[in-house]
């Protein structure tokens, strides 16, 4: 399996346990009864328990966003066998940079954070450069 791809299932293992998180945070508040939490929602202030569920879940919104870049990008190169060591280093960059902002993220450390969201997105730019040249 080229590493690429490798990165990209990581990347999904690492978006199910965001998914894990940010549904703990819920059960865990205290703050919203378990039926309630099953249920539709729609009683729950602005659908957040505490801060931490709220940054929980932002990540995880956050990671999508960086998601809908990445794996396209990256079965664009394995389909078009275009892996380099630039896309390698980028998929790698891409991984690293979201495992690293997930934590920074939940626990309100903002400039590790922010730092590790840019170099997942410089990640994603270096396929895509590789891409297109």
């Amino acid at each position: 399996m080229p590493i690429e791809l490798k990165y990209l299932l990581w990347s999904i293992a690492l978006f199910f346990i965001m998914i894990l998180a940010q549904s703990l945070s819920s059960i865990f508040s205290g703050k919203a009864s378990f039926s309630e939490l099953v249920g539709n929602r729609d009683n729950l202030p602005n659908d957040g328990l505490t801060a931490f569920h709220g940054r929980t879940k932002r990540a995880q919104v956050n990671f999508v966003e960086g998601l809908i870049m990445f794996a396209p990008l990256v079965l664009i190169t394995v389909i078009t066998e275009n892996s380099s060591e630039l896309t390698a280093l980028g998929a790698a960059l891409f991984f690293w940079g979201r495992l690293t902002f997930a934590p920074c993220y939940w626990l309100g450390i903002p400039w590790i954070r922010t730092l590790a969201w840019f170099v997942s997105i410089i990640g994603t730019l270096m396929i895509f450069l590789e891409l297109i040249n």
